[in-house]
């Protein structure tokens, strides 16, 4: 009953018509849409905005940083004419502890200019500059009036060669007595060759290194100033020998340039890297790059040619390898670590002619090659020295060449080890005279802590890549050092020849009788 009531309810709502007005405005909402999908979207109405604007006031000081980028200009060359002596840079001085700095670049017993003048534990040699002014005044038979007048009519450029912060406290008539009495010092000092009668030989150790150190130097053209009215003593020639001291190679000292330094620091690096022939091994370097690059082009060729020829390719790959040839090493990193690498793989080191560090050359010959490096002095002087020569060469007025870095980060390539130390020392190239071979290792690793390497002799790299390379270089050189290492087993090896050569002949004759 349920049921059927339910059904007829249902008929009843399909059968129950449908309003006029309904029709109508489905058929009018159908239109509608019709028309907006003819025509296209409309424009939604515009809805105005409330904006507030804020007025901002730009203050005196960002006024003052906008005038200093509308001013900023590229870094040009000072005019002063005589080039600045800058502190240390911030970048080496990263993670430097201060008793490192104290250490390694602040002076020990001397002042020399305005950085570090005054500090107390330098005020015992204050007393002795008068009369080491004295004596050398009357040695170059000139008068301290006229001395003195000559540098202060130049302080201005002096000032110019300081940190400004340094200056503030020294009027022109303070800085000029300094200079004077720094510069009669160090002229006295290099007249005499340090053997000064009121300095004690302890004494004149430090004052040698802190003659080379950085925020410790007077611009040449003080020292210049003060020698260039000597009437007997000839300072320039006297310099130069006394900045060659530390050249072991017998060089001359005219050889070495003296041509505008900056100061005795700048002298130095040029003693080091020889620069008067400095146009002759970029030329030699030239020819050797160009000579180098025709037989590799010259190799490549015969092996491309090869490689047609030949339809095994696994042999192929495998001769290239044995020989080296098996990619260009303009683009391979470096894979040889120290210098018994090197010596397992056939390569013996020899001194260079000169001890100019710029004097290293490399020959590759069949299965062994010669590296050539200069010879070295170790002492207690060569941290310092080598650390603010570093250090000068990141300045900014400074040689753009880093050639002292270069070099450094070089040696340090191949001094890994104090077996490595050793090496070198058998072969003549350095000299150590501090006694342990793993303290010479462990200063040039540290020097070079953090150093960037630019790499100046690249191409001699790439040369030792390309024999380190050879896989048969390093076979032959193994096979050489195993048995023929001492004259006994050269003797074995002579008499077991012998007996072979012995046995053939015996057998060929009795062959041939039969």
């Amino acid at each position: 009953m349920v049921e059927s009531n339910s059904m007829e309810a249902k008929q009843k709502l399909i059968e129950k018509p449908v309003p006029l007005s309904g029709i109508r405005q489905q058929r009018a909402s159908s239109w509608r849409e019709d028309c907006d999908q003819r025509e296209g979207p409309k424009p939604e109405p515009e809805i105005e905005e409330h904006r507030i604007d804020v007025i901002v006031e730009i203050s005196d000081r960002v006024k003052n940083w906008i005038g200093s980028v509308g001013n900023a200009k590229e870094r040009t060359p000072s005019q002063n004419p005589w080039p600045s002596i800058p502190k240390v840079p911030d970048q080496i001085l990263r993670g430097t502890t201060p008793s490192d700095f104290k250490k390694f670049y602040e002076p020990r017993v001397i002042s020399f200019g305005p950085y570090h003048h005054g500090k107390p534990h330098l005020q015992s040699m204050e007393k002795i500059k008068p009369l080491c002014a004295k004596e050398f005044l009357a040695a170059s038979h000139q008068s301290i009036e006229d001395v003195y007048k000559k540098i202060e009519s130049n302080i201005e450029a002096v000032r110019k060669c300081y940190d400004t912060n340094a200056m503030n406290e020294y009027d022109d008539e303070t800085l000029a007595w300094m200079m004077l009495l720094d510069g009669c010092f160090i002229l006295q000092f290099i007249l005499f060759k340090g053997n000064i009668q009121v300095l004690r030989e302890h004494q004149i150790c430090f004052v040698q290194v802190d003659l080379f150190l950085l925020e410790n130097q007077l611009p040449f053209g003080v020292l210049q100033l003060i020698f260039e009215g000597a009437r007997v003593i000839t300072m320039k020639d006297r310099i130069k020998e006394f900045i060659n001291i530390g050249m072991s190679d017998g060089t001359s000292a005219s050889e070495m340039p003296l041509e505008k330094p900056a100061h005795l620091l700048d002298l130095l690096r040029s003693a080091f890297l020889g620069s008067s022939r400095g146009g002759d091994k970029k030329m030699i370097s030239k020819q050797q790059e160009q000579k180098a690059a025709n037989n590799n082009n010259n190799t490549h060729h015969c092996w491309r040619m090869m490689k047609e020829f030949l339809s095994f390719q696994c042999l192929f790959q495998m001769i290239r390898r044995l020989f080296g040839l098996s990619q260009d090493n303009n683009n391979q990193w470096k894979t040889f670590r120290h210098i018994r690498e090197l010596k397992a793989a056939g390569i013996r080191f020899q001194p260079s002619r000169t001890s100019f560090l710029t004097d290293i050359s490399f020959k590759s010959h069949f299965f062994y090659a010669y590296l050539k490096l200069p010879f070295l002095i170790i002492d207690d002087s060569t941290k310092p020295k080598f650390l603010n020569l570093v250090a000068y060469e990141m300045c900014p007025d400074a040689p753009k060449d880093y050639t002292v870095s270069s070099f450094l980060c070089f040696l340090d390539d191949l001094i890994d080890h104090p077996d490595d130390v050793k090496e070198l020392r058998s072969k003549k190239i350095l000299y150590n005279s501090l006694g342990s071979d793993q303290e010479v290792a462990r200063i040039f690793n540290e020097i070079t802590d953090g150093l960037v390497n630019l790499d100046v002799y690249e191409d001699v790299k790439d040369d030792i890549q390309k024999h380190y390379d050879k896989i048969v270089n390093t076979w032959i050189a193994q096979a050489l050092h195993d048995h023929f290492s001492s004259p006994w087993t050269f003797m074995a090896f002579i008499a077991a020849v012998f007996i072979i050569v012995v046995a053939v002949v015996q057998t060929y004759y009795t062959i041939a009788d039969n």
